[in-house]
């Protein structure tokens, strides 16, 4: 039994459709699936029906950025009513936030000589959530880099000329997005960021979860966040955080799992906030 619980679709910026990534999760021996695309819960629905017909428990999820001053947060959400009205709005508004941020990057690229149009990154996330990573597949696609990574290294990553920053929305608002919706909110591949101080906070805010095992978090940090997570009564949650354009030798659905034992508490907790209504 293996149990990803961070798995991105072309709902966001995965490269894989929602069906396609139940195929590929049923074949890889997950037997349950969170999908968390940024801003988006569009591709639920589309995963669910193909999970149904596959024998696979699918968990609607979402992931959503969000800072404390400079350090940056990822927060997930479980099990959370993806059709509520509230949360789809607070969702509209973040996608927007991601289009402004587009032309933001494609007038600085501009400015040192590259040329990309809004267009040619929009047709790439088709209906989906627009993010840096579209943008890096047309500029390797255009020859000013040869892979993703290059992309993000030369141009769009933190620091670099053509980086624009986005609507920086607080921990807080990101928990009560997903709680407010019924969800249980988690901390994602926590090894990625350094804002290890602020997680008892997080934890008081209203996290109930930590990423323990990502392909992101070293085995020293997999032992760290095992031990606050049993400090702050936290569950350790592990997810592959798979989009289809990074390396699979380290990002392949089912890696970095969530233990079944730690996966029953999450389920339980859930179905308790379902008896009890969604958490102010």
């Amino acid at each position: 039994m293996s149990i990803d619980l961070h798995v991105h679709t072309k709902a966001s910026d995965g490269l894989y459709s929602p069906a396609d990534i139940v195929q590929m999760a049923g074949s890889a021996g997950v037997s349950v699936l969170g999908i968390a695309d940024h801003d988006t819960v569009n591709g639920i629905d589309e995963a669910m029906s193909a999970a149904s017909e596959k024998g696979l428990e699918l968990i609607p999820g979402v992931e959503i950025n969000s800072y404390n001053g400079d350090a940056e947060y990822h927060i997930l959400g479980y099990f959370l009513d993806h059709k509520n009205s509230d949360l789809l709005r607070a969702l509209e508004e973040l996608r927007a936030a991601r289009i402004r941020r587009m032309h933001g990057i494609i007038s600085k690229l501009g400015l040192i000589g590259i040329t990309v149009s809004p267009q040619e990154i929009l047709a790439l996330a088709e209906s989906g959530t627009v993010g840096r990573p579209h943008i890096a597949q047309v500029l390797v696609r255009k020859g000013y880099a040869a892979s993703i990574r290059e992309a993000f290294d030369r141009y769009i990553g933190e620091g670099k000329p053509a980086y624009a920053p986005r609507s920086k929305l607080t921990p807080v608002e990101a928990i009560r997005i997903i709680t407010s919706a019924g969800g249980l909110a988690a901390l994602a591949h926590p090894g990625l960021w350094h804002g290890d101080e602020l997680i008892p906070q997080l934890a008081a805010w209203g996290i109930v979860g930590i990423e323990v095992y990502s392909p992101d978090n070293t085995a020293e940090q997999v032992a760290r966040y095992r031990d606050t997570a049993r400090s702050l009564g936290l569950i350790s949650i592990g997810g592959s955080d798979f989009h289809g354009w990074g390396d699979p030798a380290r990002n392949t659905i089912g890696m970095a799992a969530t233990p079944p034992e730690e996966f029953a508490r999450l389920r339980d907790m859930a179905r308790r906030e379902r008896r009890h209504g969604p958490r102010e």
